[in-house]
């Protein structure tokens, strides 16, 4: 059961006043608006805490309009990828599941009701009767429990309407059966025992579950296998849309091969193939594989290839494809209230190659643009457009803005007919036959023309502000082929979408030619190369100059400012020495030049600086030159001067290397190091200023968050390394000694002074007290570092530690959900956590795994902060909006890049590195 959902006034539910088996004093229902659902669903099953108060519900279950429901504990955005939990279909035809709005002259039908157990296989439980069936939703249905294994046998004989009665079987035969630990003994039904659908049915939702196993290969052969002998022995269960997946699967080239047989030369293994469904987007199948050498990639499936991985790269993209034609013919049917399937080959290729031809009917409307507004908006529309594409042939893409945010330019990847499907069904021989090769460049070119309007009309909706967009496609993703160049103008697209019928753009090239656009058409109607109109990051989509951030004073707009608590990204700078690194660097160049250009340099940074050590720096080097200790060559003398003005540098060099060795002599050095760093007066807090460190921008971002209560409304300058790794070093090497818990616990408390934001100041606290056996002390620490962590490396070690902690306190139930919690992160610690979450369950006799909402309010009780990561990565998400926004780009990609390792999102990714080609 999932977490309580909120309910809207508005919200359409019912209470279930009678459900077989329902636990005393319990109360559930079901929700029929009101929460998000997939197309074709019908309502939530829910449980609510009382009859009297339904705002809240615990959902269970999820049924669509064709008599099946899935277990689910929230609200679902798409149907799930698998068999239902329990499915209703009709006995006297060969449906699966009950069909909306199909005329019916029976008075009633027989109907039977089946679940999926564990195992996979698949049992009838109950007969029931549908009565007035002349459309599903409008049906009375009653029914029977025949199973005699099922606990209770029972009859619900007053008929109800098609949510109740749905509702009350799932509650009935699969929640509640599930408390009572009932198995279903099986049935003679041939058909029923060896899990099958019956009378021949087809079973869509099978054939998605074998691509849900790790090995692709694998699922594509026991696809084809599997269907090709269903055929031989039962021909009439043959479905033209099956056929049609099978063909593709064939004409990639991949049936019959594993993994193994796809190795090239040059590339450490095979392609690593692995199917995701892209759920949030385009929900499409997308096959990421890459080929790797020691030191480079060779493969990536989209802009990076090469002449050894090309024959395999088409290869998997053909199957891709295939699966995806599938995939978008089986949602139009399913869309169009037909699930049977029964259409023919010719029906299915004909609808698959529709998707091909009109790729620009989802193209969205350039005509209402949305109101994405600053850079970071802008660029996440763009990309989210991108990301929503549903083509059957992937079209990956790279994209830019100029630095006003009111130009694009496109990189497409568009496919090449190697990639595409090799053959049709061809209805006069009643087969499939391979495409001519004009059909092929057909295609191919049509295909990249539209990608390019498809383009161009998702940037233009993106934001008002875009005026031009250009456009590249280059043929199977190799930048030296560019076969189709366009800059669109706004005005021209929107009256070309305007005009075209279905906003299909239905010829594409006799639109491309109202606009600059480069194409040649050569042999066999096929594109040939031309010559580009713009390049990614050159002409107006050059790099912008962006200064470092220790010396960025460009202001931060009042939601930075807000959010940071500083003015500027010089404010953000986690380098004690970043300000001087840029004096360093100003004095190189002029030494460069000649000797008089560098004191030249020194005394005029003298003057204008009111920072005393960098004065003293200039004069100390001012008199060296002067004196003929330091010349023109001297520039390592003039970096060292301004980089180690307290001369920290070469002892904490010396101490890493003997702890490298294992070297005792370490901890003394250290401890030396460690008293000359807190006894640098410049370093002092004061009531203005504080000193503290900082290992990433992240870090520093974290800190106006989550430490407020440390600076107090002052200045925060960063503190020189050098003072904090000497603590840091300590604390990690005294808990490798017996007697050194006391110690490494001090220098640990010290470095949680200096960098309270730092996840691992805490840790090594934690560290120590584990060395003393003072749990009840380590659980706080490894919360607090909880608080502040922005890394899953560092939350999972946390919970780690926090596991082993209340273990000792015997605090069982909360072990057992740290455990579980830092094996769902998938840290470098998830498999440790694994093996001692079963060493601690088969030691502690009667211990019971919780459900995560179990989990979660056990942790929460002690006190235990798990929503802090989260919390954290969406604080650095909305930082980077607001700093990319106020023109700190790369600071801002910074924050955003540590946001989506958290909380991912494929439209973030596109985003950045369209971001990184302006910087």
């Amino acid at each position: 059961m999932g977490s309580p959902v909120k309910l809207s006034f508005f919200a359409k539910r019912d209470v279930l006043r009678a459900v077989p088996l329902m636990p005393l004093g319990a109360t559930y229902g079901y929700i029929s608006s009101g929460l998000v659902m997939p197309k074709g669903g019908a309502c939530y099953v829910a449980a609510f805490d009382n009859p009297a108060n339904t705002s809240k519900a615990h959902i269970v279950a999820y049924i669509d309009w064709f008599g099946r429901a899935y277990s689910c504990n929230e609200p679902l955005a798409q149907e799930p990828l698998r068999d239902p939990d329990l499915v209703v279909y009709t006995c006297g035809n060969n449906t699966e599941s009950m069909d909306v709005g199909k005329e019916n002259d029976d008075v009633t039908s027989p109907t039977r009701i089946d679940v999926f157990l564990c195992d996979g296989s698949r049992r009838t439980v109950a007969e029931a009767r549908v009565a007035n069936v002349d459309n599903t939703r409008k049906a009375e249905f009653s029914y029977t429990a025949i199973d005699d294994s099922f606990p209770g046998k029972f009859e619900v004989a007053n008929p109800s309407r098609y949510l109740e009665f749905m509702s009350t079987a799932y509650l009935a035969f699969v929640e509640f059966a599930r408390c009572t630990e009932w198995e279903p003994i099986s049935t003679s039904d041939d058909s029923v025992t060896n899990g099958t659908v019956p009378n021949g049915a087809f079973d869509l939702a099978a054939i998605f579950s074998r691509f849900q196993q790790s090995d692709f290969f694998d699922a594509i052969n026991r696809e084809v296998l599997e269907a090709e002998t269903s055929w031989t022995e039962n021909p009439e269960r043959a479905r033209g849309i099956e056929r049609f997946l099978v063909n593709g699967l064939r004409d990639s080239g991949l049936v019959g091969i594993s993994a193994d047989t796809l190795t090239v030369e040059g590339a450490t293994e095979g392609p690593n193939a692995r199917l995701i469904r892209t759920s949030r987007y385009s929900n499409l199948f997308f096959l990421d594989f890459v080929y790797n050498t020691q030191t480079e990639c060779l493969e990536d499936g989209a802009f990076t290839s090469c002449d050894a991985t090309r024959d395999m790269r088409h290869k998997l993209l053909r199957a891709e494809g295939a699966l995806n034609r599938f995939l978008m013919v089986s949602n139009f049917l399913e869309s169009e209230e037909d699930d049977t399937f029964e259409q023919t080959e010719e029906e299915i290729s004909k609808l698959a190659d529709s998707f091909v031809e009109y790729l620009c009917v989802q193209a969205p409307d350039p005509n209402s643009p949305l109101e994405a507004k600053g850079r970071w908006d802008t660029h996440v529309a763009i990309a989210q457009a991108g990301e929503l594409w549903r083509a059957p042939y992937r079209i990956p893409y790279e994209f830019c803005l100029n630095e006003a945010c009111t130009e694009v330019g496109f990189d497409l990847a568009v496919p090449c007919k190697s990639t595409m499907a090799q053959t049709h069904w061809n209805d006069d021989v009643d087969d499939y036959l391979p495409y001519t090769p004009i059909e092929s460049s057909t295609i191919e070119s049509r295909y990249a023309a539209h990608a390019a309007l498809l383009a161009a009309s998702s940037a233009f909706h993106a934001s008002a502000s875009i005026e031009k967009v250009y456009v590249n496609c280059l043929r199977d993703g190799n930048k030296e082929d560019i076969v189709i160049s366009v800059e669109f103008d706004r005005k021209t697209l929107c009256d070309a979408y305007s005009a075209s019928k279905a906003n299909s753009f239905s010829e594409p090239f006799e639109t491309l030619s109202r606009f600059n656009a480069r194409f040649k058409f050569e042999g066999d109607n096929g594109l040939c190369n031309i010559e580009k109109l713009f390049s990614l990051g050159k002409g107006d989509f050059k790099s912008s100059f962006e200064r470092l951030v220790a010396i960025d004073t460009t202001p931060f707009n009042e939601k930075a400012r807000d959010m940071l608590h500083v003015d500027c990204p010089m404010r953000m700078s986690i380098f004690e020495d970043g300000q001087r690194r840029a004096y360093a660097d100003e004095v190189s160049a002029a030494l460069d030049v000649g000797v008089e250009n560098a004191e030249l340099a020194l005394k005029q940074i003298h003057d204008r600086t009111e920072d005393l050590l960098v004065r003293d720096i200039c004069t100390r080097l001012l008199a060296a030159f002067s004196e003929g200790a330091l010349g023109e060559t001297s520039f390592l003398e003039v970096k060292e001067a301004f980089m180690d003005a307290y001369g920290l540098k070469p002892a904490i060099m010396r101490a890493s290397s003997l702890m490298r060795d294992d070297d005792p002599a370490a901890i003394g050095l250290l401890e030396e190091l460690a008293a000359q760093g807190d006894a640098i007066d410049g370093f002092n807090d004061t009531s203005r200023v504080c000193y503290r460190y900082f290992d990433s921008y992240e870090t520093r971002a974290i800190y106006a968050k989550r430490c407020l209560d440390d600076a107090k409304v002052r200045i925060v300058n960063p503190l020189a390394d050098e003072v904090f790794l000497a603590h840091d070093s300590l604390a990690q090497e005294l808990t490798t000694t017996i007697t050194g818990a006391d110690e490494a616990l001090r220098h640990a408390q010290r470095c949680i002074e200096l960098s309270p934001a730092r996840a691992y100041s805490y840790l090594r606290a934690a560290r120590a007290y584990f060395m003393k056996d003072d749990y009840e002390n380590e659980v706080k620490m490894c919360c607090k570092a909880l608080e502040v962590t922005w890394r899953a490396d560092d939350a999972g070690l946390a919970f780690y530690w926090l596991a082993y902690s209340f273990w000792k306190l015997e605090k069982y139930d909360a072990a057992v959900a740290c455990y579980k919690r830092c094996s769902m992160l998938n840290s470098y610690m998830a498999s440790e956590a694994k093996t001692e979450l079963d060493e601690l369950l088969s030691s502690v006799k009667g211990l019971k795994r919780h459900s995560i909402e179990e989990d979660e309010a056990i942790l929460e009780a002690h006190g235990v902060p798990l929503n802090a990561l989260t919390e954290n990565a969406e604080f650095l998400l909305a930082a980077a909006k607001e700093t990319i926004d106020s023109s700190a780009v790369s600071l801002g990609c910074i924050f955003a890049a540590a946001g989506v390792r958290i909380l991912r999102d494929d439209a973030i990714v596109p985003a950045l590195r369209a971001l990184n080609v302006t910087m």
